[in-house]
């Protein structure tokens, strides 16, 4: 049984060695094309310009307290409806805007008689 196994590499031995060096070749491509360790910058452009102005996340650039300032937790209803939507909902955005009226918070529009919309979460 080994022999047959050898004889069976001997006559494939240059079959096998083009196909581990093919695996050798593109594991090496791979890792030249991957991803680095280095950090990514983003240069050029700021704050501003990467979020939105509508963006519900207000990015704080004072040095000593920077990152996520506040989310925004208002709530819209439309006149139509008896449902609220929280404003990162895609249901806030297809209500008119003629159509929307605001709400500081959900336990307010709660106390109005709203209820939170199905397609909406927190």
């Amino acid at each position: 049984m080994i022999a047959e196994v050898l004889n069976i590499i001997k006559k494939n031995l240059f079959l096998i060695s083009l196909v581990v060096l093919i695996s050798l070749f593109s594991y090496q491509l791979g890792r030249i094309s991957g991803p680095k360790d280095e950090p990514i910058k983003i240069e050029g452009g700021s704050i501003q310009e990467i979020f939105q102005p509508d963006s519900n996340i207000r990015i704080n650039t004072d040095d000593a307290n920077r990152g996520v300032e506040r989310i925004d937790f208002r709530v819209v209803v439309s006149k139509n409806s008896d449902k609220y939507h929280f404003l990162w909902c895609s249901g806030a955005e297809r209500i008119k805007e003629e159509n929307k009226v605001y709400f500081n918070s959900e336990e307010v529009a709660i106390k109005a008689g709203y209820t939170l919309a199905g397609n909406c979460s927190k």
